[in-house]
Formats: structure tokens, sequence, C-alpha cells
């Protein structure tokens, strides 16, 4: 490796192996797509030759692109044009710029180079003054003529790798050409390699360990590597050890918690097949080293071919390039037990093994390799003795210039160590060299200091966290609130399964914290002040993994971490929020308002209407449950959707009203049914054989899941939750009976020649066979198994369950089949159920008060109570008595989606206006129906999920009420105008919403004249049920999603018959908005349904675009 800088090394492949392959990138589907030497060095040309053409010398370009070739291609075509390289991690769809723009404004960038995906996304960065200019490398590609590589010094800036900021904000750390080739040596020193290595990486290529360790160090010294998707190993972890096996991959490796993640997602069945003899090195680095992990790790593969030797435990950090120190390779890890009370008072001595004792392991990382000096320093710069802890120095050619524009880090990048020949970087790491071997003990800055003992945070949350499956493992952080202070924190992240434990039952969080509290006391002879549990990924991490805990401080002491339930301080162990003073419980309900609205760590204008926070309105909900279960108490809607601002509603939360009314005591298995199944029991007798109250869902699954873990997930399911067991009394009793023991109206077929329209018609056929309400079972599953996998249909009666309870069942049976994430539990014994929801509702509709609500609001609705749409024939000739024709409620229906731009638009035009998004749908909705019809007064049905009260969040079961809201464009009003209206009426309904329909209806007399009487158009958007959604409840929209180690796709079930004459759904996920309109073909054609449709999609994209736009009232005219 004579090469004297990677320019150099790529050049000379490029001329000696042009056509070998250089790097392959694996993508999410397996797909492998390879680069040769030839090809990578004239794409770094060609996109030189464009930065020249706009940039300088030296001008700073930041990289943001998802995983792939096109990342490496821009970072070495920035090398090539002599422009500095900034790589950064690229923002998704719905993040914010924030950390882009910081960076942006501490190098100065004035180029970013992206995808043509990207643009769009990022325009708000060029936006900004002094934002860099954004170029598509498509673009670049297809114009720029390539040019000569710049030919660099050692001295030569190459890229600033902006740290991870685990004890502080990213800085830039300026890496020179020589730092990178001098590191790059070190590197295949220490780990050995030699022209037969294949390197497999998955990790970020933005990260200094995914960037030069597995990236640019195998085109260094000419060595192939396999690039996998980051995001399919964050899918599916098992992905990383079967491409190891298959491309006999020799070098690979990652932080700490990936092994980790790897040893308890082990599945003997899942890597059939894998081979892992060829994995000769497993760096692993980034975090602090565990041997319990590699120990588990070491045990689970071993039968695969892993050889605990290919262990290499390694120290490193961005300031130094990246590698500093590691063992011989092929040696396999050490790790030596040290006396406790000996590190706390800063010496590392070998443990005893006496009674009593508790000892401390520590993983040796090696030795550093030729070049490279290791010192450990004293606070007052002089070197410390053997087995003495103090700051880990280091001196080498890899170690970097400093950081980009802060004159004052010579301290940490030029400093000495007394007796010590040459400058050396302070990495503010803690370690002790003992019998000539590096061993990491800790952060300086995190260090833990009490009654003049050192206390290292990482040995707590090991200790804290260990073996305890409500906790995230590696998701911890000790540390003390304020300093000075002795007081000592812990902050631990719940595992996911662990989470809905813990909400369902929120005792068990002081067992839990209790149990923290031994731990520690025992294992590290610490008393805990504060113990505080979170939901998952509410402690703050960087890039590779590791915890920052600084970071997590200041969102502990500003209160503004997302706690599972609230926490309870030592001091006063049995105290509830409710007990606290108003001050801190006004505090804490601001807390929640901000961690809803994705506001932590930003200003928060307590003037403003909760809706102008971008939330929507089930997010809203969410939050009323959350606030009133963190007061005790009960609080106005009108709070939460009205015009009343965030410090109105915090004010209320500190004087709210009585907690929720008690669940009334069960009756048996017999109970009242609700208002809403009598009424689809009615509907289903006077209509008989139409299905549109059949919801069905269906998923096809890669590969074969057979039968019996299918009934089992089914089986599970329908024990848990009461709803699925129950059937309705005869018409006119108004009960419904949970029965002990469910059945499942259970079916399977194979189709072992395909195809899939004969799949979809035997799915489709079990889907909408009609049910029997009174003698049952209301829940049916289908499955078939096509060559390519199986498909599992799982359809209900709407009596049984509404769309909120399909996400909540696909959350719980999906991970059962494909091996995913343990599933929440999101009912369990003694949680509250439909029949609990059901009692409630007849306790109310007994309250004296109760009928006056319902005669107000029959009042405010008598003038348009005969209002009809879409009428079948003149009303005159229309007969009361008439039994409508099953055949009328035969469905169409109409997909389509709308622009990601004007996704965007709305919710900032939402946020503006001081509404939820849901309103600009109703308005737009609203005018072209009147557009289509000519009717003025515009009614449309939307449905309330009913789950207000937090007890209900969980439960599985029909708790859906629609509602009516108006629309009136009788004066001609324009869009501005419209949306005020409709916040208006949705406000008031959202207020009503507790009356069912048909109380509403029995109090106008309605005619039905065999339509849904007051409004015939309803309008539905599907949203996320926070914590539950896998992205696949909406089965028109054709989503993908990996899930344990199966891939997982909507399979379309469209529908037989309609319940209104037009009913629009949309659907919100990460990916967009999606819509699908059903009409009833006998009321509406097919021609005034795709009408409908097109003036709504027009009137939201000007709308949002141009609130101005005068409204279309002339109505189009229909053959």
């Amino acid at each position: 490796m004579t090469h004297t800088s990677l320019i150099a090394a790529l050049s000379a492949w490029a001329d000696t192996r042009a056509d070998d392959h250089a790097l392959t990138f694996v993508d999410s589907a397996g797909a492998a797509t390879s680069t040769t030497y030839g090809q990578l060095d004239e794409g770094a040309r060609t996109v030189a030759g464009h930065l020249r053409s706009v940039a300088e010398p030296g001008d700073r370009a930041l990289l943001l692109f998802p995983p792939g070739l096109d990342y490496v291609t821009a970072f070495l075509g920035c090398l090539y044009a002599n422009v500095v390289a900034v790589p950064l991690y690229p923002p998704g769809p719905n993040t914010r710029l924030d950390r882009v723009t910081t960076v942006v404004r501490d190098c100065g960038a004035t180029h970013a180079l992206t995808t043509a995906k990207l643009v769009e996304p990022l325009s708000g960065l060029a936006a900004e003054p002094d934002g860099p200019a954004v170029h598509a490398i498509e673009s670049v590609r297809a114009q720029a003529a390539p040019v000569g590589p710049h030919r660099p010094g050692p001295g030569d800036l190459a890229f600033l790798q902006y740290t991870s900021g685990s004890t502080g904000d990213p800085k830039g750390v300026m890496v020179g050409h020589g730092n990178l080739t001098d590191n790059h040596r070190a590197i295949a020193a220490g780990f050995g390699i030699d022209t037969d290595d294949v390197v497999l990486s998955w990790l970020p290529m933005y990260h200094d360990m995914g960037l030069i360790g597995t990236t640019l160090l195998p085109l260094f010294v000419g060595i192939p590597a396999i690039l996998l998707d980051t995001f399919a190993f964050v899918r599916d972890p098992l992905r990383w050890p079967a491409e190891v096996s298959r491309f006999k991959a020799t070098c690979s490796g990652g932080p700490n918690f990936a092994y980790q993640l790897l040893a308890d997602r082990f599945d003997a069945g899942l890597l059939d097949g894998v081979d892992l003899s060829s994995w000769r090195i497993a760096f692993n680095g980034a975090e602090p080293v565990h041997r319990r992990t590699m120990d588990a790790f070491s045990a689970a593969y071993a039968p695969l071919g892993f050889d605990r030797r290919a262990f290499y435990p390694c120290y490193g950090l961005a300031e130094a390039t990246l590698f500093v120190s590691g063992p011989e390779a092929s040696t396999g890890y050490r790790a030596g037990t040290f006396d406790r009370h000996a590190l706390e008072t800063g010496r590392l001595t070998g443990a005893t093994g006496a009674a009593g004792t508790d000892p401390v392991t520590l993983v040796s990382c090696g030795t550093p390799p030729p070049g490279t000096t290791v010192a450990v320093r004293r606070a007052d710069g002089e070197p410390c003795a053997a087995g003495e802890v103090g700051e880990i120095c280091v001196s080498s050619g890899g170690v970097a210039a400093g950081y980009w524009g802060r004159s004052d880090s010579a301290a940490t990048f030029a400093a000495t160590v007394g007796g010590r020949q040459g400058a050396f970087l302070r990495t503010g790491d803690l370690g002790a060299m003992y019998d000539g071997e590096l061993y990491v003990a800790g952060r300086q800055k995190d260090l833990i200091i009490r009654a003049g003992r050192n206390y290292h945070p990482h040995d707590i949350e090991t200790v804290a966290t260990a073996g305890d499956e409500h906790l995230r493992q590696g998701g911890a952080a000790a540390f003390q609130p304020e300093t000075g202070d002795q007081r000592v924190a812990l902050v631990v992240e719940a595992s996911r399964s662990g989470l809905a434990r813990l909400r369902a039952d929120p005792t068990l969080l002081t067992s839990l914290t209790n149990g923290l509290r031994r731990r520690v006391a025992t294992g590290c002879g610490l008393d805990l002040d504060d113990v505080v549990v979170v939901v998952p990924g509410a402690i703050p991490k960087t890039s590779s993994g590791k915890i920052r805990r600084r970071a997590t401080r200041e969102l502990f002491v500003g209160g503004r971490l997302k706690l599972v339930v609230p926490a309870v301080p030592s001091a006063a162990p049995g105290r509830a929020a409710a007990d606290t003073h108003p001050g801190d419980r006004s505090a804490a309900v601001e807390r929640l308002v901000r961690r809803y609205a994705n506001l932590e760590g930003s200003e928060l204008d307590p003037s403003l209407p909760l809706a102008a926070l971008g939330l929507g309105s089930l997010r809203l909900i969410e939050l009323k449950a959350a606030v009133e279960r963190l007061v005790d108490g009960t609080l106005d809607i009108e709070l939460f959707f009205g015009d009343r601002s965030v410090a109105e509603m915090v004010a209320a939360a500190a004087d709210p009203g009585p907690a929720a009314v008690p669940l009334p005591a069960p009756t048996g298995a017999v109970s009242p049914a609700s208002a809403g199944q009598v009424e689809l029991h009615f509907y289903d007798e006077v209509s008989r054989g139409n299905r549109a109250n059949n919801l069905a869902i269906a998923l096809r699954v890669s590969g074969r899941v057979e039968e019996e873990l299918l009934r089992a997930a089914i089986d599970t399911a329908v024990a848990r939750h009461p709803a699925l067991r129950t059937t309705l009394g005869p018409l006119g009793s108004g009960v419904q009976t949970v029965h002990d023991q469910g059945t499942v109206d259970w079916e399977c077929r194979a189709f072992p020649d395909g195809p899939d329209e004969a799949v979809r018609a035997y799915l489709h056929e079990r889907a909408y066979r009609p049910f029997d309400l009174v003698r049952g079972p209301l829940v049916r599953a289908g499955v078939a198994y096509p060559p390519d996998g199986t498909v599992l249909l799982v359809a209900c009666h709407h009596a049984v369950v509404d769309h909120w309870s399909l996400q909540l069942l696909l959350a719980e049976i999906l991970p059962r089949i494909t091996g995913g994430d343990a599933p929440p539990a999101t009912a369990g014994p003694g949680a509250a159920d439909a029949t609990d929801w059901a009692r409630l509702q007849q306790q109310a509709r007994l309250d004296p008060d109760w009928r006056d609500r319902v005669t107000a609001l029959a009042e405010k609705w008598r003038p348009l109570r005969d209002l009809v749409l879409f009428p079948e024939r003149p009303a005159s000739a229309r007969s009361p008595r008439r039994r409508p024709d099953p055949d009328r409620h035969r469905a169409g229906w109409i997909d389509f989606e709308v622009d990601p731009g004007v996704v965007r638009t709305l919710h900032r035009h939402a946020a503006r206006r001081g509404f939820t998004p849901f309103v600009s749908l109703l308005a737009a909705y609203a005018a072209a129906l009147h557009e289509v019809t000519g009717e003025p007064r515009i009614v449309i049905g939307a449905p309330h999920h009913g789950r207000t009260d937090p007890r209900f969040a969980g439960t599985v079961g029909y708790l859906v009420n629609m509602v009516p809201i108006l629309g009136d464009l009788t004066d001609r009003p324009d869009p501005s105008t419209l949306e005020e209206r409709l916040w208006r009426e949705l406000r008031a309904a959202l207020s009503t919403a507790d009356v069912p329909f048909s109380d509403l209806v029995r109090a106008l007399a309605a005619d039905r004249h065999g339509q849904n009487p007051l409004f015939q158009a309803t309008l539905t958007l599907q949203q996320p049920v926070h914590g539950s959604d896998v992205g696949l409840s909406v089965p028109w929209i054709r989503r993908r999603r990996r899930i344990g180690s199966h891939d997982v796709e909507t399979f379309d079930m469209p529908p037989v018959d309609a319940a209104f004459a037009t009913s629009l759904y949309g659907a919100l996920d990460a990916d967009g908005l999606a819509f699908r309109l059903v009409h009833q073909r006998n009321l509406v054609s097919a021609e005034a349904a795709a009408e409908v449709c097109r003036r709504f999609s027009e009137n939201l994209a000007r709308w949002v675009r141009r609130p101005s736009t005068p409204l279309a009232h002339d109505p189009v005219r229909l053959s």
C-alpha cells in the first residue's frame, strides 16, 4: 500500500484493474448492483467536472443521499475536484432540516449533492439566506464532462466528518488526505487485510465507521466491498449474517448493539443454510464493548460456523479519523475482571474473587498499530502509571487538524503529555493501560462523582437493565442532573412489549423502578435519586448508537422526556401527578403538548390554538386523553378543537373536571348492545344480502407461513378480545353475548398454479359472504397459498370491529406470523372492552339531561332532515314504505392519490389557518359534491372513533359513531370562509359525538326513503393509531413493509356493496395521501363519481396553494 492518497489509489486501480468489481450495493429487496474501478473513477471525474464549473477549490459541498453507490461517487467526485465533502444523513420526507441547516451555517457549505427525488424536499434549504445550491446527481451525470483528478498533498483537507455528538453539539472534524491515508494503513495492519479479503457493511455511509472503515478502506487497499442498504438491516437484522454467508465476506462489523440485536433475534429456522465460516474479522467498536454480548453472539452463531476468535474489539474516534487500537487479528477478545471499589477510586486492580465482592468486567481494546501512540493522562497533564485511570490521549498521523471554524480546538488536538514527545489528541474518554493493553472505562464528561467515589455511567446502565424484558437493552442513560449536584438520575427506555404492559397496567411501573434501584444499589453500591422510564427511542443517540447522556440530561432537566407514564420521584414514592402543585402540573401538560406536536427542543407559542401546531384530529384526541390521564381529570373537548390557545388549555388542566366515570359492573355473558350495533343489526335486516358491513383485510406474506402458525395467531387475537367472541341477540332484543370460547370460520386452499385472479376471487367470495349476527361467528379467516407466498384474509362484521380495531389486530397478528418484534399488549385480563363501552353508553343515555341534548341536536338538523343528494327518482313519486332493492347497494369505486407537494402544502396551510388538515379535505369534498349535484347545502357524515376515554384506546370493537357536518354554500362563500364554517361545524360535531346517530334519527322522525337519512355522503380520513399502526391497514393502497423475516404487502379486496351514495376514504401515512371513492352504482353513475374525484382533487390543490381562488358554483352537466 504505497499509494499517497485515496485518489491516487483509485486512479491506479482504474488504470490497472478497470474491469474488476470495486463495490456492490445490495438493496432492501436483495438485488445487487456492482460498479468497477473504471466506472467509479469515471463517475468521480464526471462529478468533479461539474463541481469545478460551479465551485471554487476548498468550497464545502453537502452529500445528502440515501444508501447507495451514488453516495460514494459523489464523495469521490468532491475529492477529485478539490471540494471539501460534508457527508450527512439525508432528511426524510417529513423531517425538519434543523441539523442540516446547522451544519450549513457552521461550515458555510455553498453546494449540496443529492438525488433528483430529494431536490424538492431540500428546496427549503436552498431558499435559506446563504443556502447551498442543490444539484441532482442524475443531472450532473447527464450533463457534465469528466476531468482529471486533483493531486492532493497530505495536509490538504479531504472532508468534514461531523461528529455524532454523544457528549455535545456535533462539530466538523477536519480530515485531511494524509489523515485518511495514515488511518487506512493502520486499519489494514490491525485487521491483517490481504488481497483475498471481502468487506461487507450495513453501516451508514455518512458515519465515520461506515464511510472510512468499510467503504473507503476497500477502495484504498483494492479489495471488493459489499454495501448492504442500512435500512434493510434496520428492518431485518438477520439480513446481516445472511449476506455475510451469501458473499463469503471475511471482514464485517459494527457497534456492540448490533451484535446484541443479532444474539437476541437468533432463529435457527430463519438462518437455515447460513454459513459464517468465512467471517475472519468481526470488528466491534463505536460504543462500549460488552463481553456478555460477544459471549451470547458466539454461542448462538457457532453452529453456523462463526469462530469466536473472529471478534475484534477496537477503539477509535472521528477526531483520530477512525481507528486507534485493537488486538491481534484472529486471536479473539480478552476481558478482564477488576475490583469495583478500586475502579471507583481511579485504578484498575484485578478482582480477587473473594466472597462478597462484585467485580467489573471490561474488554481489552488491544494495542495501537505501528505509528500510533496511546498515552493515559492525569488531569494535571502528567502520564498515568500502568493501571491508573485517566484520559486517553492519541498521537498519530490519523489525528485530524481540528474542528472546522473553532480556533480553540488546539487544546484538544495539540495537547501535551508530560515526558512524551509530540502533540496528543485528548479524546475525552477514560481508560487505563493494563498488562500493556488499552481498557476503556467511559467518557470523562459523563463521569459521576459522589462522596469522592467515581461511578462510570456505562457500568450503572449495564447493571440496571440486565435481564429485564420490560427494558430495551442498550437504552439507558445515567447522569447527575446538575453540575456539582450529588443527585444521580437514571433514564431507561421501555422495550416495545414492556411499553404495552406498562401502559395497560401502570402499577407495574413502581415494581419496575424499585427493581432498577435495587440492582444498582446491589451491583454498584449507589442509591439512585431519580428513575425515569421512557418510551422506546426517547433517549437521544448518535448515528452509531452511542447514548447522548448530556442531551438526555437536558431533556430530563427541562421535563421534555417522552415518559411511559408520569415519573414518580423517589422522595415521594406514592405521589401521583394529579396531587402535584398546579404549577408543576401545568409544566407537565406543556411538555405533553410539545411531545405530541414534535416540538421538543423548539419554541412553543402558547398563544396558538393546538390545531395550529400541525396536529391532526386523531392526534388531538390522543393528546386530550394523555392530558386527562396525567391530571386524573376531564377537560372540555373545545379546549383542543376550538380557538382556545395552548395557554388556556394548560391553565384549565391545572383545575380539571372530575375523573372519568367508573366502569359499570359487568352483567355476565349477556350485556347491552351499543346503539351502533343495534343500528347495524337493523340495517342488515332491512337490506338482506347487503355486504357493506363486511370489513375485510388481506395481506400477502413472502414465503410460506404454515397454517398452524396462522391459526394460532388468529386464535390468540380472538381469545384476547371479547368483541371477536361476540354475537348479537335477536333483532329488537338490544343485547350482545360474549362467548367463553371463540370460533373462527376458517378455510385454507392451495393455488399451486396461481394466478392472482384465482386467489383474489376465492378470498373475495369468503370476505363478502354474509354473516349471521345472531348465530355467529362474526370473524372469518381464509388462507391461500399461491406459488410465491401466503395470502391471509381476516374478515369481520362491522358490529364487532372498526378501522381502529383492524389496526390493533394487525399490530398483534403480523409479528406473530412473521417473527417480528413482540406484539403490543393492546388488551389483557381486566382491560376495558366493547361491552364496558356499551354499558357506559347505556348509563349516559339514562342521565336526566340526555333527552335535552338529543332534542337540541335534532332541532339544529330538522331543516335538513329530508335532504337527498342523489335522488333515485323525483321526490313526489317516492314511497316511504317501499323496501329498497338490494342491488341498489352494489358498489363501484375509484382510487386516486394526491401529489406529495400538495400534501406538504396542505399541512402548512392547515397549520397557518389554525385547524386540522381534515377541514380542508371536508371543504374540497363539499364543494365537489355541490358542483356535481347543484345542491348548496352539503351534509357530510364523518366517523368519530369513540375512544376519547383513554381506557378504550386498546379496545377492539365497534365504537364508531357517525356525526353530520354541514357545508353551507348557499351564499357562494370563498374557500377560506367555507373552511372556517366547516371548522366550526366539526368542533360542534365532536362536542356531541357521544350522541348515537340513531338517537338523532329517531328524534328527527326522518324518512329513510331507502337511503341514509340526513347525509348520503361520508368522508373518512384513516390515520395511524399511535403506537399500533404497521402501515398496512388500508387495503386499497399497495404498501409493502418488512416485518420480522418477511415482506408483507396489502392485497386489495374491493367492496361489493356500499352503505352510502358516496363514501370518500382517505389514508394518510408516511408515503402520502391516497383516496378511494366508493359509490352506489344505481344512485351515482361512474361518470358522476369520476367528476367528484376530479373536482375534489382540483379544489384541494388550488385552495391550499391559493386560498383566495373562487369556488365554482355552476353544477356540471353529466349525461
